[in-house]
């Protein structure tokens, strides 16, 4: 009887070869198949936020990808001819990142595969999932390809197979929410226009929604909302028509544009994990285009999800860990979709609501909120998890530890474990209780203990005294507190009982 795969992964879009890279640079074989015949050109996501920039870089392709990438510095947000708001990216904190990065899909996948094989992964074109059955010992996939049909036993099945997925349609999860009567449409192409090639622009208008994104090489991604019951026979003439009705400044679409439609979802699947199988990406949520969030939140659910996934078969961790994973990405990914949703229904206002959405919006201009708050949350670092809310400064349990530059030009995140758990020792050299908590945990092999001096590190992270925070492979603060005082010692013991 063959060896079962370890991880079957269906799906080689962002998400499963980001999943399958978190995989095998920890030693863990994985089997990614993909329906399609050939890698396919996609004009869906171009938006990468800070968030999801870091996940990419935990499998070492984030210099690359913003190298290729096109780095937005604004956003502006107009009802009809009138500007309401302007925001910058540049006051985003505690971030190497501080920018949108537009790159289409396309460009994004190519980077990830060549990650994948360079780590000695293969993917398998047009292999289809037919059927998925759980067994006693993992699960048995049904697959076909070229006519012909067989079984796989693997111990581990990530679907990454998109909205119409086959692993949760196998599970039988539903996904549940409501689809939008609205179409968009969208074009990348070069432009005639005046609109800042490194900002977003938002059209609000009467007659629908236009978006005006810059992309690299000197293109623009033009989105525009369509009626429900409009007829798609001619989607660039429907882009050129409502991009010149609906900007109040020229913008001429040259060339010859790439062009896609799609529909406004906003639905979750109503589980993210049953015994051996997990859903990720669009197999798990899918919602509208407001706010470039659907890539990133697919991005974190795979960094997420690989190191425990290696921690339960390396024997590392219980598979409760997974069921963390399911509540904190549920969590998130309702989040996500209510943020979007929202933001749709608002591009679409009309009347007194159009007028009071508008008066909003100068106001939270005016006072800094959308600056402050909003765009942060878009740039999903200030997402947090359910669970724990014990806080030490600015450094929360279940949020993300802050990335803060350091002396010599090194960045806090870049020195995190990417196998097992931090804890960062925030104290001096000189530090009696560091130096003890270092040799008392320095053999425990389920955690790395780091000492970090320098005062203006506590500092930045609004903490007085010596503080010690412990934190995740994927840069969540599981622990944050002082480091006196026993709290810290008996977190640890509780954690890890055999130390």
């Amino acid at each position: 009887m063959s060896t079962p795969t370890p991880v079957m992964i269906v799906g080689a879009g962002p998400v499963g070869l980001t999943l399958g890279s978190e995989l095998l640079q920890r030693g863990i074989p994985v089997r990614l198949i993909e329906q399609a015949e050939r890698p396919r050109p996609h004009a869906k996501a171009v938006l990468l936020w800070p968030r999801g920039i870091e996940a990419l870089g935990r499998i070492g392709v984030a210099e690359e990808i913003v190298e290729r990438g096109h780095a937005l510095q604004a956003q502006n947000y107009h009802s009809g001819a009138r500007r309401l708001a302007r925001t910058r990216f540049d006051g985003l904190s505690g971030t190497r990142y501080p920018y949108a990065l537009s790159l289409s899909q396309e460009e994004t996948e190519a980077v990830l595969r060549e990650r994948f094989e360079s780590l000695g992964g293969r993917i398998d074109f047009g292999v289809r999932l037919e059927s998925l059955k759980q067994t006693s010992h993992g699960a048995e996939a049904e697959l076909s390809a070229l006519g012909a049909t067989w079984s796989e036993t693997c111990s581990w099945v990530v679907g990454c197979d998109g909205a119409h997925s086959t692993v949760r349609e196998s599970l039988g999860v539903a996904l549940t929410g409501e689809s939008r009567p609205q179409q968009f449409l969208l074009a990348d192409s070069a432009c005639e226009t005046t609109l800042a090639q490194d900002e977003a622009h938002y059209f609000m208008t009467p007659s629908g929604a236009l978006a005006v994104v810059g992309l690299p090489g000197g293109l623009y991604r033009i989105c525009v909302s369509v009626p429900p019951d409009t007829r798609i026979d001619d989607a660039l003439r429907l882009v050129r028509e409502a991009a010149a009705e609906r900007c109040p400044v020229p913008l001429e679409l040259v060339g010859e544009p790439r062009t896609g439609v799609f529909r406004v979802h906003r639905r979750a699947a109503e589980r993210f994990r049953i015994g051996k199988v997990m859903l990720a990406g669009d197999a798990a949520h899918i919602h509208g285009p407001a706010g470039g969030q659907g890539l990133n939140t697919g991005l974190e659910d795979a960094s997420s999800l690989g190191w425990r996934l290696a921690q339960v078969i390396a024997g590392d961790s219980g598979a409760g860990v997974l069921d963390d994973w399911e509540r904190e990405r549920q969590h998130v990914a309702q989040g996500v979709v209510d943020d979007t949703d929202l933001q749709t229904r608002l591009w679409t206002l009309k009347g007194w609501r159009r007028a009071l959405r508008d008066a909003l919006i100068r106001v939270a201009q005016a006072t800094g909120v959308l600056e402050r708050f909003v765009v942060p949350r878009q740039a999903q670092l200030t997402l947090g998890y359910p669970g724990s809310r014990q806080r030490h400064g600015a450094v929360r349990a279940g949020h993300r530890l802050p990335d803060i530059q350091l002396s010599g030009g090194h960045w806090l995140h870049r020195l995190l474990d990417p196998e097992r758990p931090t804890l960062l020792l925030l104290a001096s050299s000189s530090s009696v209780a560091a130096h003890q908590l270092s040799l008392e945990w320095a053999k425990e092999p389920r955690i790395d203990v780091l000492r970090v001096t320098g005062a203006e590190v506590r500092s930045t992270l609004g903490m007085g005294g010596e503080a010690a925070v412990v934190v995740r492979p994927d840069g969540v603060v599981s622990w944050a507190g002082p480091l006196g005082g026993g709290a810290l010692g008996s977190w640890l013991a509780a954690r890890y009982p055999h130390a």
